[in-house]
């Protein structure tokens, strides 16, 4: 049999490979898809407000909408089929709505509370068998509400409101209702038989508002001695009526007798009264062509502690005040105690000096005149008709005027006469200021 034998060529094998797909693809991945895309999810719901404002009984109901198969959480919580969360205080609160792929939707809510009711609590009082006795009572009655429960002076509460077994003294009744709110009322258990008491009280004032040197003295007479006195209303007593190291306000001072009876309670008021305090200023004017450089010294007498302020400043513990210009200043001194003393004074311009008015008339003379040192276009735009000009070339003036050799002030002319160069030097030898 014959062969036959068929050549190919290394390129059309190449071809041939390369149609057959065996070569390495070019084509990148395509993107993945958002599963949120087109998708929002609305979340809803109502809110229940707290029964009381401290109460955690407050709900809320949330629904959403905008995708299936939704889950809820409260504040980031674990999530929950249910939209409902409960037992919820009075505040605010996020709820996320998320489907199986992820996506979400939130809204906020606020849930608010029921303010308390007003409660009021009335009483019968029992006095006590006798001033030392332990038999006085009082029966409470809560009103506006229900569910009331009642304690004694911050105790536990009990469902009674009787309390029993009670001697003299003041007593606080508290009414709570079922929802937690509470009112309050006091009553005073007294003593059957009790003589009246009748209590004075004198009050001396502190010297300032801020000074605690007042004091109280209280006595007594009525009852049985000897009496112990109380300025707090009877919450602790003393044996003396004196009160010493008291601050300025209102105390209420009560005196009780041997067999605990109680007097009338005198409020009393502590005042205070400042001593008569003298303040006066003494200035020092401000220099014209100087930075600010007025000063005030402030001198108070009649009691101690000084310390000063200017126009209603801060108080500080020296009395001088510099750096100030020309105005009028509202002054103070304040003693230890607080008291104050004010007033007024004037820091003014010091009036030019009769050695520099001497100076600037030789200068209007011979050099502030046109074409010279003179307005519209005064040499070097120094213009002599200027007092602050004059006293901020004051050297320079007596170099040229009377240092120079010939002198080149007036530049035209003879120059200064002896006298002229006098005023001069005595102006700067003075300190070469406007005052001067």
């Amino acid at each position: 049999m014959k062969k036959i034998v068929t050549y190919v060529s290394i390129a059309s094998f190449l071809l041939i490979f390369t149609e057959l797909g065996c070569s390495k693809s070019s084509t990148s991945t395509p993107a993945p898809t958002n599963p949120c895309a087109g998708v929002t999810i609305t979340v809803t719901g109502t809110t229940t407000p707290t029964s009381t404002p401290t109460a955690s009984n407050g709900s809320i109901a949330a629904t959403a909408s905008g995708s299936a198969g939704l889950t809820f959480s409260l504040n980031g919580g674990t999530a929950q089929a249910s939209g409902t969360f409960t037992g919820l205080a009075a505040g605010s609160y996020t709820i996320t709505a998320k489907n199986s792929s992820g996506c979400s939707g939130t809204q906020s809510f606020t849930v608010t509370s029921t303010p308390c009711p007003a409660i009021t609590v009335t009483a019968t009082v029992t006095q006590t068998a006798s001033p030392v006795a332990t038999t006085g009572s009082i029966a409470a009655i809560g009103a506006g509400s229900t569910g009331f429960t009642y304690n004694i002076n911050g105790g536990a509460f009990q469902a009674s409101g009787t309390f029993s077994n009670l001697g003299v003294g003041s007593y606080t009744i508290t009414a709570k209702d079922a929802l937690g709110c509470t009112g309050s009322n006091s009553f005073t258990v007294t003593a059957a038989g009790c003589a009246t008491i009748t209590l004075t009280s004198t009050p001396t004032n502190t010297s300032g508002p801020t000074a605690t040197n007042g004091s109280i003295v209280a006595s007594a007479t009525g009852g049985l001695a000897p009496y112990t006195y109380s300025k707090d209303g009877g919450a602790s007593f003393q044996a003396s009526g004196t009160f010493n190291n008291l601050a300025t306000g209102t105390y209420p001072v009560v005196a009780k007798d041997f067999n605990g009876c109680l007097s009338n309670t005198a409020s009393t008021t502590v005042a205070f009264t400042c001593p008569t305090i003298t303040a006066n200023a003494s200035t020092t004017n401000t220099i014209k062509c100087e930075t600010n450089n007025g000063m005030i010294t402030i001198t108070a007498s009649g009691s101690s502690g000084f310390m000063y302020n200017l126009n209603g400043g801060t108080f500080q513990p020296s009395n001088i005040f510099t750096g100030l210009g020309a105005a009028n200043y509202t002054f103070s001194a304040r003693d230890g105690n607080g008291c104050t003393q004010s007033g007024n004074t004037t820091v003014s311009q010091a009036p030019a000096g009769s050695l520099f008015l001497a100076v600037k008339a030789v200068l209007a003379t011979n050099c502030a005149i046109p074409g010279c040192h003179l307005s519209p276009a005064p040499q070097n735009g120094l213009d002599f008709t200027d007092d602050c000009t004059i006293v901020g070339q004051g050297l320079r003036i007596k170099a040229r005027a009377v240092d120079a050799n010939p002198s080149q002030m007036p530049p035209t002319g003879p120059p200064l006469s002896a006298g002229d160069k006098q005023k001069i030097v005595d102006w700067i030898n003075a300190g070469g200021k406007h005052n001067n």
